[in-house]
């Protein structure tokens, strides 16, 4: 017995908004949605092997993640080859995020939030291991 993988299911206020901006911003497509009563009230995005679902209940409330200080209860780490060009990606669509920074870990990262306010970091290793 076995767990064959863990996908994130994240509460959103506005659906469309909230594929907007992971499609847009952060390249993910969407592979599913469901709908009733004529909306789409959840939808499954990927890239790669990476995999977040989105859904829409009646009261997400939101309001309180997008105003909590950063390392809430939750954040979403995506690894990628560099930090750095993410950055620039993202700044360049006019993404706000944070700065870039070193960590003593030996990570290369910077932080944004997503339009409900969930935190996501964005990091690379300094160095790869072999």
């Amino acid at each position: 017995m076995e767990i064959r993988e863990l996908v994130p299911l994240l509460n959103v206020e506005d659906l469309d908004r909230s594929i907007a901006f992971y499609t847009k911003a952060l390249r993910f497509q969407v592979v599913r949605e469901f709908q009733a009563a004529g909306r789409t009230i959840w939808a499954m995005l990927q890239q790669g092997s990476v995999k977040l679902m989105v859904h829409r209940p009646d009261a997400p409330g939101s309001a309180h993640r997008r105003s909590r200080p950063s390392d809430g209860e939750t954040v979403l780490y995506l690894f990628v080859d560099s930090a750095r060009d993410w950055h620039a990606a993202l700044k360049a669509q006019g993404v706000a995020a944070g700065d870039v920074v070193v960590e003593p870990y030996g990570m290369e990262e910077f932080r944004l939030r997503d339009p409900d306010g969930y935190e996501i970091a964005i990091g690379s290793p300094l160095m790869q291991v072999a």
